[in-house]
């Protein structure tokens, strides 16, 4: 049997210690989260580890054209993120607080990412 050589076992533990902290991670995350299926389908860049994507109601944004929406609460526009799974209305906006080291969730906040369900898409085309 060969033995490994120092090299070989610090990647292994490296490998090891990295999935274990992902694991944790993710539980941590599940644990602590308003909404941990969101975790699930929702990119990281979007800020949701930060608690900061929610559903919407379809009132709250208005559709433009090329797949872009307008959010009500704050007049920005942004393209569609992606649909999604369940068909309803999600927005990620969070404003990071700086003083206090916490991202705030606020309608007014700064809009990262739209998800929004296919049927909208299919709606507007047929009316647009």
């Amino acid at each position: 049997m060969r033995r490994m050589n120092a090299v070989q076992a610090f990647a292994m533990f490296t490998i090891a210690t990295i999935a274990a902290l992902s694991i944790v991670g993710v539980t941590v995350a599940n644990e602590y989260h308003s909404n941990p299926w969101l975790l699930s389908w929702i990119p990281a860049y979007c800020c949701v580890t930060n608690d900061c994507c929610w559903e919407v109601a379809e009132r709250d944004l208005s559709s433009l054209p090329d797949d872009k929406w307008q959010v009500i609460a704050t007049g920005q526009v942004r393209e569609r993120t992606n649909w999604s799974p369940d068909g309803k209305f999600y927005r990620c906006a969070c404003d990071y607080d700086s003083a206090a080291g916490v991202w705030n969730r606020h309608v007014g906040a700064n809009t990262r990412c739209l998800f929004v369900p296919m049927r909208s898409a299919a709606l507007k085309m047929k009316t647009g």
